[in-house]
């Protein structure tokens, strides 16, 4: 691989982030350069009706996009969102990313995890928040067309995927992830995405996702949205990361001036 980039035929090697690019410039490699990640473009928000509720802290579900996988995580999912419903110290919202696929399988979602389904919402009666005799409602509202405006509007992200948790991390939100049973999102997959993603991603368990691990991790969801500072720092390695939109047009522009 050193041999074919520093090939005179390789005019410019173009680097996930800004770290790989240095590192591989103190390395020798002066063609090495960051313009941007190309999955930070196209993530504008689309002005899609999330029907969010007015200063409520949002919480964005990713559970992944290949099935019968995604479908497993979600369900997983949904046993951390009760647990982050019943022990929240402020109320939050949530709203699920899924691809079409996984939208037509909430019907058996619903059914294996408790829930019920009704047009795109999975609903779960009867919680009990912390402190309060009342049991209230738990909504999750799905959709397959808000993906940038789900991650745009949230305040924190729930995932157990790739390539879009790194677009939440880009946007400067904190993750939460827990592993699931694979084959794809297991811990040793979670971990070096931490490694590669830094300190906005928090894997919560080394193992597929315990009720212990659940509860820890609900934890961690609401001692992160307290913490302002915590929150400021995941913007800042969010743009080291990943970088600032428009690294497509960037990479584009030097293909056509150099070939």
């Amino acid at each position: 691989m050193n041999y074919l980039l520093s090939s005179e035929q390789c005019l410019a090697v173009f680097t996930r982030d800004a770290l790989t690019a240095a590192d591989l410039n103190q390395q020798g490699l002066k063609k090495a350069k960051f313009v941007g990640n190309p999955v930070m473009d196209n993530l504008s928000a689309t002005d899609k009706d999330l029907q969010l509720k007015p200063g409520v802290r949002t919480i964005a579900l990713l559970p992944g996009s290949r099935l019968p996988e995604a479908s497993d995580n979600l369900i997983l999912l949904l046993e951390l969102v009760k647990e982050v419903a019943a022990t929240a110290s402020q109320p939050v919202q949530f709203r699920a990313a899924l691809v079409p696929s996984v939208m037509l399988e909430l019907d058996n979602i619903a059914a294996q995890a408790g829930w019920l389904h009704r047009g795109g919402e999975l609903i779960f009666p009867g919680i009990k928040q912390q402190g309060s005799e009342k049991a209230e409602t738990v909504e999750v509202i799905c959709g397959s067309d808000a993906f940038a405006d789900i991650l745009q509007q949230s305040n924190l992200v729930i995932g157990m995927t790739g390539s879009a948790i790194e677009q939440a991390v880009g946007l400067g939100k904190p993750v939460i992830t827990i592993p699931g049973k694979g084959p794809s999102f297991t811990y040793r997959f979670a971990e070096a995405q931490n490694r590669l993603l830094g300190d906005s991603v928090q894997v919560i368990g080394t193992e597929p996702a315990t009720l212990d691990i659940i509860k820890e991790a609900a934890a961690s969801v609401d001692r992160t949205l307290q913490d302002k500072n915590y929150l400021e720092t995941c913007v800042k390695n969010g743009l080291e990361r990943m970088g600032p939109p428009g690294g497509s047009l960037k990479i584009a522009n030097y293909l056509t001036n150099n070939l």
